[in-house]
């Protein structure tokens, strides 16, 4: 579906505030939104299936938390949740690309610059690399 709007959502304050503003735009858009969680096992030796399998469940426990969210805040606005395999700023790339997406929506954690650039925060990865709108919310206290 060209023209999504991909959200990042893992359930923090930050991508909560981002939830409701990635519906007002999918709204205002009339565009489907995808409620999206990229993960990424590293595996640094041993076995790692487990943990693989307890990380994919986490991530598509979060996506249909928020696909649920999104839905009570706008019935009209057609939600799709989708667990990618890939690390966060990885997988709301490649969904963006693979959907012709207009934007990206994720939640910003109240970071300084300089602390993204240095820790590789999702937010700063996207602001850098998307060749589509990136919309950075700010966590509320609420």
């Amino acid at each position: 579906m060209a023209g999504d709007i991909i959200l990042g959502y893992d359930g923090s304050a930050g991508s909560a505030a981002a939830l409701r503003a990635a519906v007002q735009v999918a709204h205002a858009f009339g565009a489907p939104l995808v409620v999206a969680f990229g993960y990424e096992v590293m595996p640094l030796g041993g076995e790692v299936a487990d943990y693989a399998r307890q990380v994919r469940q986490i991530g598509e426990e979060k996506v249909a938390e928020g696909a649920a969210l999104a839905a009570a805040l706008d019935p009209s606005v057609a939600v799709e949740a989708v667990a990618v395999p890939e690390r966060p700023s990885d997988a709301l790339l490649t969904l963006a690309e693979q959907r012709g997406a207009r934007c990206i929506v994720v939640g910003g954690m109240g970071d300084r610059p300089l602390v993204g650039a240095i820790l590789g925060s999702v937010p700063h990865r996207l602001l850098y690399r998307s060749t589509v709108p990136v919309l950075v919310v700010p966590a509320t206290d609420d």
